[in-house]
């Protein structure tokens, strides 16, 4: 996988040891062998040892009673030494029983093997199946033993396969709650199972996520197909404005899909009772019933007929009635459904009920969603087994008759939204049928507008307007992208540089102001860090932060995409402009065009004593994050 391609093997192996102390035994393990992303012909199997081994899967299909038992005769290998392991198995049969074990080999030799699982590749398509859904399974103190308990009873169930909604862990940042916390607890029913994965809020967009998750590039936001169902993974913490790069490409992806079920699984919620996310509905707040930052996907839902939209965020188990254009509407809605009870500290409901609730409850539990041709039949359960909601869907009406009227907006691609030379545009309409019109002059487009034939390139600052039209003339929503040209920003002479960033510490209350924390009042001491690395820093306050201070090297002009991410606030400047500000974990990227050469580097970071995460560096869509090279880096005397 491209973003598991990072550079912090050598934190993966600084927590090694501390973490395998935790563990226990003599169990070459760090993290046993578990499963991840399905098909019918594959599936992706991860583990994790406590140093670096060859290793490789024996499995075979489960074959029928008789003399010769289990034939493990195939052989899937991992080439070179490592400690994080991953394998794809292909070229499965569909709707098959599979056994499967791990061998690992330790340099001196001696072999290791994992117990015996089993697996089944994913259903034909005509075929029944059951798959179960869980949100949050984040540890709290309150009920420590709650994702454990949830694991075992969903492993009951025997699902072919689970939709997490995302809060996976309490921290993303600490790989001792993904070891201990969530894979740990969770091996019983994973090393079964897999597992299909959204990222919530809590995994703060940590590389760990990407490392442990096994899911299509690039890997955030995502797709697949389970027997007559599709679902659509989608990342909340991201732009979902309508618009934005995301509502765009799961706009297409919905429009495209042919299947009987349309799913939509996302971390925060469109619709939510809870009492206190949206509003402090006890204190005098009216509720916003539901996440600003995903209220635009709902008209997608309306508009293609999706069955069923998942999520968790809030720990409460909620209900709707089937909604469209924000009604209920029994025939043609969109059931919501709010399970967010896996293992996160349990929360309450507003004291008045809102109109689109159909049921609500209170308590750890998860979901199984049995599905057959035209019917489904759900289930929520508590974690001591007991049914608290259920219901059968039927869909009545073939999926053929639902005529979209209005086709899906085209999706405008490019590497460099800024340049300083030029840039290839693309534009993606994502039916066969559809023609993508657009203009460079700021007017809307028509039916005469200029038809796009493939990519081409812009030398000036420009602004592409573009619609995709059927055979009929019918069009979609307007899409509008600018693309600017600017010149490098100038590098600077620097004499004498030394390895390594200058920093100040500081401590302090946090209240949301950057400036105000980084007051002279509130320094304590500097040095230096040779790496992008704050992982080695430690205060014994509440809040603490770095103001960091040097420059960095460009290799060459151009356009530059940088990432940024950080536990409390964040502040970026390169060059004395700022790029990046946050005051909170969620990562943001920005595009700048550099000349060759020097640049001032000033970051500052706030961070908490008991949640600590920092990043910077370059973002690439299928290498993702990349971490500056410390040869970059440096400073003056």
């Amino acid at each position: 996988m491209g973003n598991k391609l990072f550079s912090v093997v050598t934190m993966m192996l600084l927590y090694v040891s501390v973490i395998a102390q935790k563990t226990g035994g003599d169990d070459i393990f760090l993290v046993k062998p578990y499963l991840q992303y399905s098909t019918k012909n594959s599936i992706r199997i991860l583990w994790e040892t406590k140093f670096p081994t060859e290793s490789e899967i024996r499995y075979g299909k489960a074959p029928v009673k008789g003399p010769k038992g289990i034939e493990l005769d195939q052989i899937s290998r991992i080439q070179g030494k490592r400690v994080f392991h991953e394998l794809e198995l292909k070229n499965l049969e569909e709707e098959t029983n599979y056994f499967w074990k791990v061998t690992c080999k330790t340099p001196d030799g001696t072999s290791h093997e994992s117990q015996l699982y089993t697996f089944k590749s994913s259903v034909k398509d005509s075929s029944a199946y059951m798959f179960a859904l869980i949100g949050d399974a984040q540890r709290n103190k309150k009920t420590p033993w709650a994702w454990d308990s949830i694991a075992a009873a969903v492993w009951k169930e025997r699902p072919s396969f689970v939709i997490n909604a995302g809060d996976l862990v309490d921290w993303g940042h600490n790989k001792e709650e993904w070891v201990n916390e969530f894979l740990g607890p969770g091996h019983k029913l994973m090393s079964r199972v897999p597992m299909y994965t959204v990222l919530g809020n809590h995994e703060g967009d940590a590389d760990y996520y990407y490392q442990y998750m096994a899911n299509p590039e690039p890997e955030y936001r995502y797709t697949f197909k389970y027997g007559n169902a599709a679902f659509f993974m989608v990342d909340s913490n991201r732009d979902l404005s309508e618009g934005s790069d995301q509502f765009n490409w799961l706009e297409q992806e919905l429009a495209k899909s042919t299947s009987k079920w349309k799913i939509v699984v996302h971390h925060h919620p469109p619709y939510s009772s809870e009492s206190d996310d949206h509003g402090k509905t006890f204190n005098g707040d009216i509720s916003t019933m539901g996440h600003i930052q995903v209220r635009d996907l709902p008209k997608l839902y309306d508009k293609y007929g999706v069955d069923f939209c998942l999520f968790g965020h809030t720990h409460v188990y909620e209900r709707t009635w089937p909604l469209k254009d924000n009604r209920i509407n029994q025939r043609e809605g969109t059931i919501y459904i709010n399970s967010g009870g896996a293992g996160g500290i349990l929360e309450t409901f507003a004291p008045t009920r809102n109109w689109f609730t159909q049921e609500l409850r209170e308590g750890h539990h998860y979901c199984t969603f049995a599905v057959f041709d035209n019917d489904i039949v759900f289930k929520a359960i508590d974690h001591e087994g007991r049914l608290f909601d259920t219901f059968q869907l039927n869909k009545q009406r073939d999926k053929d008759l639902i005529a979209v009227v209005q086709p899906p907006a085209p999706i405008i691609r490019s590497d460099k939204f800024m340049f300083h030379d030029k840039t290839v545009l693309e534009m993606e309409k994502g039916l066969g049928k559809l023609t993508v019109r657009y203009t460079l002059d700021g007017s809307e487009p028509t039916v005469s507008s200029p038809v796009y034939n493939g990519p081409f390139t812009i030398t000036n600052s420009t602004t592409i307007i573009a619609k995709s039209y059927t055979e009929d003339q019918r069009a979609s929503r307007t899409v509008t992208k600018e693309f600017t040209k600017v010149r490098p920003l100038p590098s600077k002479k620097i004499k004498g540089s030394k390895p390594g960033l200058r920093f100040q510490l500081y401590t302090g209350d946090w209240t949301g102001n950057m400036d105000g924390f980084f007051a002279e009042k509130n320094k304590k001491t500097e040095g230096l860090l040779q790496i992008l690395d704050i992982s080695d820093i430690n205060s014994q306050e509440e809040y603490w932060g770095l103001h960091i201070n040097g420059h960095l090297k460009i290799s060459r002009t151009g356009t530059y995409t940088f990432y940024g991410y950080g536990s409390r606030g964040l502040s970026i400047e390169i060059d004395g402009r700022p790029i990046i500000r946050r005051e909170h974990e969620q990562q943001q990227v920005v595009q700048l065009v550099l000349e060759k050469g020097y640049h001032e580097l000033s970051i500052k970071s706030v961070q908490t004593n008991w949640r600590k995460a920092f990043g910077f560096g370059y973002w690439d869509e299928i290498m993702g994050r990349t971490p500056i090279p410390p040869f970059d880096l440096g400073h003056k005397d």
